[in-house]
Order: C-alpha cells, then structure tokens, then sequence
C-alpha cells in the first residue's frame, strides 16, 4: 500500500459571492482583486461577521486539507492508499472539527497537533472574474514553531511516506523550514517523492527559503498566473532547473485545460497538453478548485499509477465539476466526475 502524507494549513473557509471592491472597502483594506492577501485575526474576525450575515457559505478548508479530502473520497473504496495529515489543527468552540473529519474520512491525523486557538480564517468573495482571498494565521500562527521544535519527529513521519503534499502557509519562516526537514525526509527514504502547490503566498513574495523548497520539489503545481511570475519570458521548462534534480514535473494549470512540462533525463523535457475545454456559462465557486485539481492527480498518479496526463485529466475534471457548485465536491459528486474518466 503507499503511502501519502499531507503537509499544510487547516483553515476554515467562508464563501459569499460578493464583488471584492465592495467588501474590501468595508474593512478599509488596500487589497489586490483576485489574489491572495494576509490579514490579522482581528480583520478576519470582522469580515466573518460581514459574510456571515451576508449568508456567507461556511467551510472546513485550506490547501492541503482540501486536496486530502479529494484523495480520501477517491480512495475509500478502494483503500489502495495509507493516508495522513500534518499540521496544526484549531478548534471552534470545544470541537476540533478538521481533527474529526481527518478520521471521518480515514486519514491519520496523530501528526496534528491541537491548539486552543481558532482555525485559520479564509474569506473568499468569489465574483465572474475569479476570487479575492483574505487569510488570517489564527492557529497557524505558532508554525514555525511548531516546524522548528518538532522538525526531527515530521522528517521520521515524512519518510515513512512514497509521497508528500505540502501547501503554504502565512509565516515567511515556512518554506526554509519546510525544505529543511524535506531534506532530513530525503536523507532517510531517498525514493521520497514531493509534490508542491506553493500557492501565491509563496510565490509572490519568493526569497531564500521558497528556493530552498523548490529544489526539493519533484512535482510542482501551479496555475497560470504563478506561472508568469516564476517564468517571465523564459520558456517554463527552464524553472526545472530550479526544481529536485533526479527528476521533476511541472503542472500547469489554466481555467481551461492543463500543460506538464516534464524531465526526461538526458533527452529535452516533453511538454503535453490537455486540450482546452471553454469555461462553463456559470462559475458558481471556484474556491478549492485547484485543490480538487491537485487531489484528483495525486490520486490517480499515486494509487493507480497513472501517467501524468492521465491524472491530470482527472484532476481538471473533478475541478470542473467543482467550479459548478457551492462548497467542497462530496462521495456523490466525485462519482460524476470520475466515471467519464477512470
């Protein structure tokens, strides 16, 4: 059975579909549109009470989490994969509900550590041309620490693993640790293999420690616009250089198909697409979608062994249905979107 270990935030995500401008004005923030933006509690805190009485939907989330509850729903008939969680888990009230849906839906969650604070807040204003995030630490706040204090225990865990996913967080601490303790994983199980969805609270902002995580990724996961940022002018498959050297895949996401840019040791790197497919008349929330996308690959790359393209049209299908409704995907829609593909 193998084994695939989630590394990242988990947050708790409210959705409302409300322009951007108009919100970001209430709370007197100089956000970017359609990107992702830190906020303090207090801010997070305020628009939580905005959105809410706005009808604003309510939901367990974060970028790992979100791909950890795809591959859990993908696998439960099956159990072709051992999963587990990594990360810092707060509570609402007296509950700990990411901690009880990580066992709800079969994932080890004995490397999450509790905290008294409340999870990490995400408001979403989802609009036509895409949605405006603004993310606030709340338990994730003592990452670093967390990373730092319990380095040598998550490098045993993470090398017991064939894969790992691992997602942003807030703290610019983050990806030097992170990379650290990939490379401790690495030194004890050298067949580990890492995927990476940076997210743009990394790519964004880079520096030292986000280079540092890079060239432990094997399989990196972006979309269009941390694409361009990355790359510039140059062609993408330059940015393999940047990544691990035994091997790398670039994943490539757009809102209408996919591009993988792949090592293929001494001969040029491939690069293959998967055919467009226009945008839906509607987007009703795009918010995880590219989570799903991630979940959906990982999936079927991992448990069924599937080349690349193959699990990325999965990916971007399970996407696609994703985009089509309020909320994470459920056992039932996963389904559809599995049986036109798998």
């Amino acid at each position: 059975m193998k084994r695939l270990v989630f590394l990242g935030a988990m947050n708790r995500d409210l959705v409302a579909h409300i322009p951007a401008a108009a919100m970001l004005s209430k709370l007197q923030l100089a956000a970017p549109p359609l990107l992702e933006t830190p906020v303090s509690d207090a801010v997070a805190e305020q628009g939580a009470s905005l959105f809410i009485a706005l009808g604003a939907a309510d939901h367990l989330g974060g970028s790992a989490f979100n791909a950890a509850r795809i591959v859990a729903l993908l696998d439960a008939e099956t159990r072709r994969l051992a999963l587990s969680f990594l990360g810092l888990a707060g509570r609402v009230g007296q509950a700990a509900p990411h901690l009880d849906a990580l066992r709800d839906w079969g994932i080890a969650a004995d490397g999450v550590q509790h905290s008294a604070l409340p999870p990490a807040t995400c408001l979403a204003m989802v609009e036509s041309a895409g949605r405006t995030l603004l993310t606030a630490s709340g338990a994730n706040a003592g990452i670093a620490t967390w990373l730092s204090e319990r380095g040598d225990d998550l490098a045993r865990r993470i090398a017991d693993a064939d894969l790992i996913h691992v997602t942003s967080y807030l703290d610019p601490a983050a990806p030097g640790l992170i990379a650290a303790i990939l490379a401790e994983a690495r030194r004890r199980n050298p067949h580990l293999r890492v995927s990476l969805d940076p997210g743009a609270a990394w790519v964004l902002p880079g520096g030292a420690g986000f280079e540092q995580l890079l060239a432990q990724a094997d399989i990196l996961h972006l979309n269009q616009e941390e694409l361009a940022h990355l790359c510039g002018s140059a062609d993408p498959a330059t940015l393999g250089g940047r990544l691990h050297p035994r091997y790398w895949l670039i994943v490539a996401r757009t809102h209408c198909g996919a591009t993988l840019y792949e090592d293929r040791g001494n001969a040029p790197s491939a690069i293959r697409k998967l055919p467009d497919t226009p945008l839906p008349a509607a987007i009703v929330d795009a918010t995880g979608a590219g989570d799903t996308f991630c979940g959906g690959f990982l999936w079927h790359l991992l448990a069924n062994g599937a080349d690349p393209l193959d699990a990325a049209r999965l990916g971007f299908t399970l996407a696609r249905v994703k985009v089509g409704k309020e909320g994470p995907l459920t056992a039932e829609d996963i389904s559809s979107g599995t049986a036109v593909v798998v």
